[in-house]
């Protein structure tokens, strides 16, 4: 089902008609790992810190690529970016990201993290919704 979301997603945010699909989605380009091929998949995002996105996702297909560190392009509200992810994977520091996460994003963001919209989530909601997704902090290169 991804595939086939990806293959109608992906042209839309690499053209001019990217809109409101950048609001939530960009273009993450990598190397694969084994295959030595470039792959570019949407993925969802959010601002985080000036010159820094997090990417996330339920989906664990792409994240082993990049735990080393290397060099991506993203594509992001249709302009393209060189960055350095670091791949998030301590439950605690997830954790810890999340209740920030809650802190500093809207309702609605939260809701799309899993965590409740109307109030400050508990640990275990944090805890719960750390292990349903993946994290990526993107830091964006000038």
């Amino acid at each position: 089902m991804f595939r086939a979301a990806n293959r109608l997603v992906r042209p839309l945010l690499a053209s001019r008609l990217h809109g409101i699909l950048s609001r939530f989605l960009m273009l993450l380009t990598y190397t694969g790992r084994k295959s030595g091929r470039r792959i570019t998949i949407p993925v969802g995002y959010f601002d985080w810190e000036p010159g820094t996105v997090l990417a996330t996702s339920s989906q664990n297909t792409w994240v082993p690529n990049l735990r080393s560190g290397p060099t991506v392009h993203l594509r992001i509200r249709g302009r393209e970016y060189e960055a350095v992810p670091t791949v998030i994977e301590d439950r605690t520091a997830i954790t810890e990201l999340l209740a920030e996460f809650a802190d500093r994003k809207t309702p609605r963001e939260a809701k799309m993290l899993g965590l409740p919209g109307d109030r400050k989530p508990t640990p275990a909601e944090l805890h719960a919704a750390g292990g349903r997704g993946r994290f990526v902090l993107f830091r964006l290169r000038p």
